[in-house]
């Protein structure tokens, strides 16, 4: 199955019991569930792995109603049952402290918030070619200078640069078809 399908077609293959489409839809978002459970949370790993697996049962459950509801944003809708079921374990774990479920603080907003962009920008650099993805990897998130990626790929500075452009480009495009 292809991994490059969106969303809208892998629900609907997965609801006509296409089990490659579901593994594709939990090997897109388990990681991303995970980070909101353990970053957002503050739960622990063991936890948040029992958080990410009751939040799929209730996505599998719930995809008929989801695809009802028209096109929409799938993430979102997925982003909303993790918080909840976040919501509930913690509800469980602190029985002796009431927890308001209508107001989050504005730290754990923002770091959801951090969480949904850096998902969408691990998303958009998958979509690069190898060639620009390196640079921009290089560049980025090893903070290395043009002479110094020229030297490690054993290319012209004036393609790490084209690389680089080209790269952030495709980054920009991709990056608002994922928001």
């Amino acid at each position: 199955m292809s991994v490059s399908l969106g969303d809208e077609a892998l629900i609907a293959r997965a609801l006509e019991h296409d089990e490659d489409a579901w593994r594709v839809l939990v090997e897109r978002y388990s990681s991303y569930m995970y980070t909101i459970a353990v970053r957002g949370f503050g739960i622990g790993q063991e936890d948040a792995r029992e958080v990410v697996q009751e939040s799929f049962l209730k996505l599998f459950a719930g995809l008929p109603g989801y695809r009802d509801r028209g096109p929409g944003s799938f993430r979102a809708w997925l982003r909303q049952i993790v918080v909840n079921d976040c919501l509930a374990h913690l509800r469980r774990r602190r029985t002796e402290e009431p927890l308001d479920d209508t107001v989050m603080d504005p730290g754990q907003q923002e770091r959801l918030e951090r969480i949904e962009r850096g998902y969408v920008l691990r998303q958009a650099v998958e979509c690069l070619d190898d060639a620009c993805r390196q640079v921009v990897a290089l560049f980025f998130f090893e903070g290395r200078s043009y002479k110094n990626i020229a030297a490690v790929l054993e290319i012209p500075e004036g393609t790490v640069a084209s690389r680089l452009a080209r790269g952030l480009a495709k980054l920009r495009a991709e990056a608002r078809d994922l928001s």
